[in-house]
């Protein structure tokens, strides 16, 4: 047990990093954060594209989430919240 929240605590901090980096003020990551989990807490089929549209039609920046915070977020998402993502391929 103890080391999933070690690990998810990692996670969240490289997460943290990775946003602060692309110049997101750490007050902004977390709203950032939140409207993502919005975006997917009902499922669907997402890709790091139909994210990213999503998130400029709600006001923030083009191109925010890469594909290593996506991974990051769903990590969060099924350790933290139970989610169960399934991952396919696009060709």
């Amino acid at each position: 047990m103890q080391k999933e929240i070690y690990d998810t605590a990692n996670v969240c901090t490289c997460l943290f990093w990775r946003l602060s980096s692309k110049g997101i003020p750490p007050k902004k990551i977390q709203h950032l954060i939140y409207d993502v989990f919005n975006l997917l807490r009902e499922g669907g089929s997402f890709t790091v594209a139909t994210v990213n549209y999503e998130l400029e039609q709600i006001g923030w920046e083009t191109s925010l989430i890469d594909d290593y915070c996506f991974e990051l977020i769903i990590y969060i998402l099924e350790k933290e919240f139970g989610y169960k993502v399934t991952k396919r391929v696009l060709h």
